[in-house]
């Protein structure tokens, strides 16, 4: 199947295909990976080669009051996680998902709509699931996880508006 059809099945997929806007698309070993925004607000796909069908996440805001959203798909057929987000707080330089045995860093990229970040996970460690992000100096700017044995989600005392 090629890019063109797979985009097609996806536009038959969601809801609102009339509003569908791509914002970036990436083709990975397992399949593709796209981001796009529509009238619900920010969103991604992950197009597995195994299945042969997308998995497209929630909606999240598209222009995030604290600077930064995230959003995640996680479908129990294939093994695969897939993260996405938008960044609109120019501190943010980098984000990170801790999981019990390991930190895996996203890639984050720069679009005519703006920047998004995402990440691929194979094997995804439900049970410690912390999402950060960073400013260029490794300060947490923004966390979402359990922090000595609290839940926080939010920005953090490193923060400052500076979009």
């Amino acid at each position: 199947m090629n890019s063109e059809e797979k985009m097609n099945m996806l536009l038959q997929k969601i809801r609102n295909p009339e509003s569908f806007e791509l914002l970036y698309k990436e083709k990975v070993d397992e399949g593709m990976f796209v981001l796009f925004q529509d009238n619900s607000g920010f969103r991604h796909a992950f197009f597995s080669n195994k299945t042969g069908y997308w998995n497209p996440s929630a909606n999240t805001e598209i222009n995030p009051r604290d600077g930064f959203t995230w959003g995640m798909t996680n479908d129990p057929n294939i093994s695969i996680s897939t993260f996405a987000g938008v960044i609109t707080n120019n501190q943010i330089q980098k984000v990170i998902i801790r999981q019990m045995n390991s930190v895996k860093q996203a890639k984050i990229i720069q679009t005519e709509q703006g920047r998004f970040w995402f990440l691929i996970i194979n094997k995804l460690d439900p049970s410690i699931l912390n999402i950060e992000a960073l400013s260029s100096e490794d300060n947490i700017i923004w966390k979402d996880g359990v922090y000595d044995g609290k839940y926080y989600r939010g920005v953090t005392e490193n923060y400052s508006v500076n979009y």
